[in-house]
């Protein structure tokens, strides 16, 4: 997997951040293989053929995750739990193309692709290891 530029991350950020906002789906085409990995099957994911689509699985080993379309580039997905790093509280997809702990939990903002926006939390979205192949995206 190549290492994340500053350029690359900002002109992904800004890219996700004027598209217009695609709620989350869930997942299909998920199968867990015999090495435990999670394989999620890019063609039965229509949502994120488009940058910004998203979908979202519960796996046992991580609890509730997002994987994101970041940019058009075969690699360009993010992958986090949807666990508040704060109290642990599952965001939501809010209005403005983000993420958002909603009470019980206490407001922290999240950009589409999990980086911290507004606290209390301290911390981005936990990242979840992950690889891409041609037709598929495996969670390790």
């Amino acid at each position: 997997m190549d290492a994340l530029t500053r350029r690359g991350f900002l002109c992904g950020s800004a890219a996700i951040a004027a598209l217009s906002i695609t709620p989350a789906v869930a997942a299909t085409g998920v199968k867990t293989l015999a090495n435990g990995k999670t394989e999620i099957d890019l063609k039965a994911n229509s949502a994120l053929n488009t940058v910004g689509g998203v979908v979202e699985l519960d796996l046992k080993k991580y609890g509730k995750i997002a994987v994101v379309r970041t940019s058009k580039s075969s690699t360009g997905f993010s992958v986090f739990k949807l666990a508040c790093p704060h109290a642990g509280v599952i965001v939501k997809q809010d209005g403005s193309g983000g993420w958002v702990c909603k009470p019980p939990g206490h407001g922290s903002e999240f950009a589409l692709n999990g980086a911290l926006k507004v606290g209390p939390a301290s911390s981005a979205l936990k990242p979840i290891k992950f690889t891409v192949k041609s037709q598929s995206l495996i969670i390790s």
